[in-house]
């Protein structure tokens, strides 16, 4: 099993693929990359950015910059993968979402979790707009994992206070994310649609 999961994100077994930068939050920009595109089975949306600070020194400027980044980009990329995806055999959307979505948790998180909450809301809407065309549109909300900007922004100590206050005893991996994104895309989810799957080890029982 451990090098079944290994093997997951091994982009090497998988052929040949291009990596592109663009800014999720120009529109021109997302128009003209997925016109080049001449097919497309799935979409993961999952740029995300946080700006933390109370509300009252918040600028909206940061607020704006959040949601543009982790809602409206995600708007923008689906709007137009939609042409595409209307073409696929079994097409998915996939939108990474986060606990916060359903609680704050901490403060200073206006624009992150109001972003978070309109992800999830934005799913359903999807989702129910775009079953006729057999596109299924669900939502992966993960709690803290332990990626490379994690542990440059956690110490230690933060990070093993944070992990014994969850059920699991333990923080998220990437690999936890991928494989719920991996089944939501697969045919073995092809009866799902217009749902939030939780990956957080049961933080939210708390």
């Amino acid at each position: 099993m451990k090098r079944q999961r290994k093997q997951l994100l091994n982009f090497q077994n998988v052929g040949a693929y291009k990596a592109y930068k663009l800014d999720v939050t120009d529109e021109s920009a997302v128009k003209e990359f997925f016109k080049s595109i001449k097919k497309l089975d799935y979409l993961v949306n999952c740029a995300g950015i946080s700006i933390e600070a109370p509300f009252e020194n918040l600028s909206m400027q940061d607020i704006k910059k959040v949601i543009d980044v982790n809602l409206y980009g995600k708007m923008i990329c689906s709007k137009y993968a939609l042409p595409l995806l209307k073409k696929a055999k079994s097409p998915s959307i996939v939108n990474i979402a986060s606990r916060f979505g359903h609680k704050p948790f901490i403060e200073g998180m206006m624009g992150y979790s109001c972003s978070e909450a309109g992800i999830i809301m934005m799913t359903k809407v999807l989702a129910l707009e775009y079953a006729k065309y057999r596109i299924r549109v669900n939502a992966v909300s993960p709690s803290l994992t332990l990626t490379p900007l994690t542990k440059s922004v956690c110490t230690k100590e933060e990070i093993e206070t944070i992990a014994n206050k969850n059920p699991s005893k333990r923080l998220g991996n990437p690999i936890d994310v991928a494989n719920a994104v991996l089944f939501l895309c697969s045919d073995k989810a092809d009866y799902i649609t217009g749902e939030n799957l939780n990956v957080n080890g049961g933080i939210l029982l708390i």
